[in-house]
């Protein structure tokens, strides 16, 4: 199969399983009430809050020092491309040859992802779990497809900013695709899982929904996909001798 015809099935399945995981998504938080349920065991009723919103597990380490050790990374990851693209005349180091644009994928989802999510959050009308009704707050308990009574302000807490910190990471997927297809696989689950458990350490906390982090994974995918094909990802030959 020539290359430009395998990319372009790779895709269109890429492009099926968003639209079908969109539906899906769209579907089950507004035909059920998941994501009040899954919210409530955090919550106390008896003192009207979320007891881990303040716990140093979640709140400092998880919430801030995590996320210092992901931007850091990020960072490292520019500085070391930057360097590379500088000493270009002395080759490129081992771990760069023939990933190039790969690499550059990482590093632009590192910067893209969080800020496309940052952006759907400051026009989003959806509330966190410690701004609704039913844990305390003000604000109604309404999914995508609905809108805020009148004289309630938008939320801005939709999709997840924290899971983004570290869904960028997805970007480690298409590092070795094609031709080490179970490391890329390892390396996009191990990602999503990190991601996911970023997102629910907020959700302990009462600041998102489980449906903010599943979109923000949405995103943050599709995101990661667009970068490639712009970075070119696809055009860089396999290499079977890969480590």
């Amino acid at each position: 199969m020539a290359i430009g015809a395998a990319w372009r099935r790779f895709y269109l399945l890429q492009a099926l399983g968003l639209a079908t995981s969109a539906v899906a998504l769209l579907w089950l938080f507004h035909a059920t009430r998941l994501d009040l349920r899954l919210a409530a065991p955090y919550y106390d009723p008896v003192h009207h809050w979320f007891p881990w919103r303040s716990a140093w597990v979640t709140k400092y380490f998880i919430h801030h020092r995590v996320k210092e050790a992901l931007i850091v990374a990020g960072l490292g990851i520019w500085f070391a491309l930057l360097h590379a693209r500088f000493r270009r005349a002395r080759g490129a180091p081992r771990w760069l040859a023939g990933r190039q644009r790969r690499w550059w994928t990482v590093a632009w989802s590192f910067v893209l992802v969080p800020s496309v999510i940052a952006l759907l959050r400051h026009f989003s009308h959806m509330h966190c779990p410690w701004d609704v009704v039913d844990f305390g707050g003000y604000a109604p308990y309404v999914d995508l497809l609905q809108a805020n009574p009148a004289g309630v302000p938008a939320g801005r807490c939709f999709p997840s900013g924290f899971t983004a910190s570290g869904a960028w990471l997805l970007a480690f997927a298409v590092l070795w695709y094609p031709e080490r297809p179970l490391r890329s696989v390892l390396a996009g689950l191990a990602a999503l899982a990190f991601a996911f458990g970023l997102g629910w350490a907020q959700q302990m906390r009462g600041a998102h929904f489980l449906s903010h982090t599943l979109w923000s994974l949405w995103v943050a995918w599709l995101v990661v996909l667009l970068v490639y094909a712009l970075c070119g990802g696809w055009r860089e030959p396999a290499r079977l001798d890969a480590t």
